[in-house]
């Protein structure tokens, strides 16, 4: 897949490549075409300025020609009346009429002449047969006509390379190319003159032509990187969830088979005739039992409870809770696990806003879940303080103990599903992942949020925090940390 996306890539800048290449030639012939175009126009207007010049004299001193019309060629003369004297089409001409035919003969011929010789020897001086203003005309017409619409900059120069005429902005050192043209070709001036012209703009106008074809090829491109990007991060994610899935069963197997034998070995040993009533102690083998089944019975609700949220059927069963009595309820339920590990427990409940909109149930668990891991994952005496405080319109419960702490790489994912923070041999705590993973949701749930504090073998602060009103969705919008 690597190989393929690099050679689709490289054949797209390929492509790109010689697409612009073909751009910029069609853009060098159209202004080639458009600079002999220019020329055409430039001539064309001088030689009709030259033979309006011509004609005008010759029309003063003899009167004998009139203004051209449009279906002549230019000139047109009005010569002496002749009429057809017999059927046979033969013109006789009277002898009165004769020198009126040879003046307007010879009239014509040195007309002729004169024109021919005016174009010949016309003026080689450029700055006498170009309007900079209608060159100026005759260039951006002729551009825009053949396609090209953008700023040029132009000079008119002598065969020396000296300048004449010059745009505003043409500068002679810039760095661009240059399309130059000579003008009035035809002249038989051995000095020739040309007119330069370039394009400051030129890779801009011709972005603007490219960028359809352009962007919409480096769009495809990106979608299917994008989409090549995508297809390697979901199979890294599957292969990520496959071990963790892989850690979990491993985990449930332990956990769940743990209890199992005891209660296996407590019934055996109630069922066994072979030995005496005294030494069975059916009380104590009963509460061992007892107390197997309700641990087994939580362990199967964690996995159900979350299994349920995942499928989006949880219902929260909201009512008024008073959240200083329910901490003090599950510190007690705790206090005798602590103790017996010659640690401790305290609060500091300073809140005022601690009547909430929660279901009893879950909290509950919630505080317990986080007890218990303070306790699990505590390598001496555990020392567990809570304490709740105003935070705005939120009620803040931390819970903060001597843990081996978490690190900052493992803080990241500590509430996803399944996820063990790896302990080494620093303690042999088995458990499903699902602890902190259930505590995040149910606050979530409640439209609340969940905050760590730790560092590692330094303890760690789990701060919750739950609107003191139902706000709703809106809630979530906010970040009551800051």
């Amino acid at each position: 897949m690597g190989l393929a996306m690099a050679a689709l890539i490289f054949v797209q800048v390929y492509w790109i490549k010689n697409a612009w290449m073909i751009k910029e030639e069609q853009f060098d012939l159209l202004v080639s075409r458009s600079m002999l175009d220019i020329t055409f126009e430039i001539d064309k207007r001088d030689v009709t300025e030259t033979i309006i010049r011509l004609i005008d004299p010759i029309s003063l001193q003899t009167g004998f020609f009139v203004p051209p019309r449009p279906d002549t060629t230019g000139l047109n003369v009005k010569p002496p009346e002749s009429k057809p004297s017999d059927g046979e089409g033969d013109m006789k001409i009277n002898q009165k009429q004769k020198p009126q035919i040879n003046e307007w003969v010879n009239n014509r011929r040195t007309f002729i002449d004169r024109i021919i010789f005016g174009m010949i020897l016309r003026s080689p001086e450029i700055d006498k047969r170009i309007n900079l203003a209608e060159l100026n005309e005759t260039i951006r017409k002729v551009l825009i006509g053949n396609g090209i619409d953008t700023r040029f900059e132009y000079a008119v120069m002598r065969f020396d390379n000296k300048i004449v005429f010059q745009s505003a902005a043409y500068d002679p050192a810039a760095e661009a190319e240059y399309f130059r043209v000579q003008l009035f070709p035809e002249d038989v001036s051995v000095n020739a003159n040309y007119l330069s012209v370039y394009f400051p703009e030129r890779k801009n106008f011709l972005l603007r032509s490219f960028s359809y074809l352009a962007i919409s090829s480096l769009l495809l491109t990106l979608i299917i990187v994008g989409s090549f990007a995508i297809t390697i991060v979901i199979m890294f994610r599957q292969k990520r969830l496959s071990e963790i899935r892989n850690d979990f069963v491993s985990n449930m197997t332990h956990e769940l088979k743990t209890p199992i034998s005891t209660i296996s070995l407590a019934s055996q040993m109630l069922g066994d005739k072979s030995i005496p009533p005294e030494i069975k102690n059916p009380e104590h083998i009963s509460k061992i039992i007892s107390e197997e089944c309700r641990r087994l019975g939580s362990q199967v609700e964690k996995v159900l409870q979350t299994a349920v949220f995942d499928k989006g059927k949880l219902r929260l069963r909201l009512a008024e809770v008073d959240m200083h009595e329910i901490i003090s309820s599950v510190k007690e339920n705790f206090s005798i696990q602590i103790r017996s590990r010659s640690g401790k427990i305290t609060a500091d409940l300073k809140a005022e806003n601690f009547n909430l909109q929660a279901d009893h149930v879950h909290i509950t668990n919630v505080l317990s879940n986080l007890l218990d891991n303070a306790i699990k994952y505590c390598s001496r005496n555990p020392e567990i303080h809570i304490a709740t405080t105003d935070k705005g319109e939120y009620l803040l419960i931390s819970l903060k103990d001597n843990g081996i702490g978490i690190s900052k790489a493992d803080q990241k994912r500590v509430f996803e599903q399944f996820y063990r923070v790896p302990t080494g041999n620093v303690h042999a705590v088995k458990g499903f992942g699902l602890g902190l993973s259930y505590v995040k949701m149910i606050i979530e749930e409640h439209h609340g949020y969940v905050d760590i504090e730790s560092e590692l073998y330094q303890g760690s602060t789990f701060k919750l925090y739950l609107p003191i009103k139902d706000h709703g969705n809106h809630a979530k919008d906010k970040d009551p940390a800051g």
